[in-house]
């Protein structure tokens, strides 16, 4: 199976607010990163958040990303998750809120994980519950632009359903 020549975004359109929330699968590494970040770019894209730790993107040859992407115009944001897991809220609240503001004020942020299913996922939820939208509505939305089933684990829906909770009236100080 070959590579898409270019990053295939899944932009969610069951959303609140001015910018655009998007996910996708990491970019292809190596000698086709620059072309990825540039093409990113070109899509209307502001900001890309990798999902990916270190040592997944050394093994993907992603290891220059954050370079490429601020040659290409994009802001980098590393937010690591393990594969299959789920941060801790106070490890990811800050950047996710920074990240919420600046879809408040018209910018396109794109998550990528490996394949846009799990990690890319739960960010791009975790985004819509801090524009105000329940859960399982953000869930709905984000498998409809995603065209599959997501997120890759019950713990990554599940983890969604707390953070809703902390962020609630009486939740997170």
């Amino acid at each position: 199976m070959t590579e898409p020549s270019a990053p295939v975004l899944y932009t969610l359109t069951d959303r609140r607010g001015p910018g655009r929330l998007s996910t996708m699968a990491r970019p292809r590494g190596h000698g086709h990163l620059a072309d990825d970040m540039a093409a990113l770019r070109r899509a209307g894209a502001d900001i890309v958040v990798c999902a990916l730790p270190d040592a997944e993107r050394t093994e993907l040859g992603l290891t220059d990303e954050p370079r490429h992407a601020e040659a290409a115009g994009l802001r980098f944001v590393a937010l690591p998750i393990p594969d299959f897991t789920v941060p801790s809220v106070p490890s990811v609240l800050p950047v996710l809120r920074e990240l919420a503001e600046a879809l408040r004020t018209g910018t396109h942020v794109v998550a990528h994980c490996r394949c846009a299913i799990g990690r890319s996922s739960l960010i791009a939820v975790s985004l819509m519950i801090l524009e105000g939208t329940a859960p399982e509505a953000a869930w709905t939305a984000m498998e409809r632009a995603r065209g599959a089933r997501v997120p890759d684990t019950e713990e990554q829906r599940t983890w969604t359903l707390e953070f809703y909770r902390l962020l609630s009236p009486g939740g997170v100080p």
